[in-house]
């Protein structure tokens, strides 16, 4: 009988000719183990319910726009999101929000469910669309962290107009109140709203029309609840129609365009956006300084969505977008007002849309924007009696 000790030469030898041998097969098990790739882990939570989303939306391919906003705002919006995402921007323009009110409210009527969006401002929204039932609510369609997250927005606080969350003020625009021709008015020679009452003004003041629901009927509604009492801020609009000769204007561009062309030498309640638009092109009016405060409001720059859209999932990736870093960058730009995200740089955007050091700021709230809507009527009578 072969002891152990006789087999383990014989073994060994066996074992280096076959490792050795041209036919033999390596042993490549430990290669295997190390280049394997790892198996695919699934997407889930948020990240693969956006990219459904935004997969959804592709296939929708658009989003249906109503807005009040200016041409070139909403040709760089158009673009910058078809580039992002591929999905079309399709715009339809008003030139005040009570038109895009009116048409809302018919197409409702009719059972028709066109717009995915509405851009206009806050009495618009909050006041007109929200009463008639026109409207949802926003906050189930936010779906991105860098949306959602308080901290990002200004005074840590995600910026909805109303209780219901059915409207969102997206940037904070310093109103234009009171502009001048600075080649027929000195810098600070109005320095408080009744100065416009001065002789020298007289025949020389427009006013944009505080009958209808835009920045003049906000003006005078903004006189009454933050700086005099309504009474007061009446007698102002007498005085300004009756012994100041004041000359209403209805059309925005022209109330702003007549003051820069020496026509007027003063405009109360311009439309910031076309105000923007004259400044950028250097016409030679400013926005007067004075002391009872500055309003900041959203300006044109708040929006709201349907209880029902023609494209849910298309419009859904445009609110999320807009309302995000990248969005919101455009819009400001483009607008020339600050954003209310505190991440969004304020470079290009004119100065004299933001409060000076030394001005008082009154931020625009639910209660205002009811209120504008309240005292409208009053107004709109007032105004008709005045010039009779």
């Amino acid at each position: 009988m072969k002891t152990m000790s006789g087999l383990m030469p014989a073994l060994l030898t066996m074992a280096l000719f076959v490792s050795c041998s041209p036919g033999a097969a390596p042993d490549v098990r430990e290669e295997t183990t190390v280049t394997r790739a790892p198996a695919p882990v699934p997407k889930t939570g948020p990240d693969q319910a956006w990219e459904n989303i935004v997969a959804e939306g592709k296939k929708e391919g658009t989003v249906s726009v109503y807005a009040i906003w200016a041409s070139e705002h909403r040709t760089a919006l158009t673009q910058a999101f078809k580039d992002r995402f591929g999905i079309n921007l399709e715009f339809t323009p008003f030139a005040r929000g009570v038109e895009m009110a009116a048409r809302a409210q018919q197409e409702r009527t009719g059972g028709l469910y066109v717009a995915d969006l509405f851009g206009a401002g806050s009495s618009t929204l909050v006041a007109t669309l929200k009463p008639l039932g026109l409207l949802g609510p926003v906050e189930p369609l936010l779906v991105l962290p860098e949306v959602t997250d308080a901290s990002l927005w200004t005074g840590g606080k995600f910026p909805f107009l109303d209780a219901d969350k059915m409207a969102v003020g997206m940037i904070a625009s310093k109103n234009a109140y009171v502009i001048y021709n600075t080649d027929l008015v000195k810098k600070g020679e109005i320095a408080v709203y009744k100065d416009v009452l001065k002789p020298q003004f007289k025949g020389k003041i427009t006013l944009n029309d505080p009958s209808v629901t835009g920045p003049g009927s906000s003006f005078i509604a903004n006189l009454a609840l933050y700086i005099w009492n309504q009474d007061e801020a009446l007698e102002f609009l007498r005085q300004l129609i009756k012994q100041q000769e004041a000359v209403i204007q209805r059309d925005p561009r022209l109330h702003v365009e007549s003051v820069a062309r020496g026509k007027f030498a003063v405009g109360l309640a311009a439309q910031p956006e076309v105000m923007i638009e004259l400044v950028n092109a250097k016409a030679p009016i400013d926005v007067g300084i004075i002391k009872e405060g500055a309003f900041v409001s959203a300006g044109a720059g708040a929006i709201a969505v349907p209880s029902k859209f023609a494209h849910p999932n298309a419009a859904r990736v445009f609110v999320n977008w807009l309302l995000g870093k990248e969005g919101q960058t455009v819009f400001a730009r483009t607008s020339g007002n600050a954003s209310m995200r505190t991440d969004v740089s304020r470079e290009g955007i004119h100065p004299m849309f933001f409060p000076s050091a030394e001005e008082k700021v009154f931020l625009d709230t639910e209660e205002a924007v009811l209120y504008r809507s309240k005292i409208q009527g009053v107004v709109r009578d007032f105004v008709q009696e005045a010039m009779k």
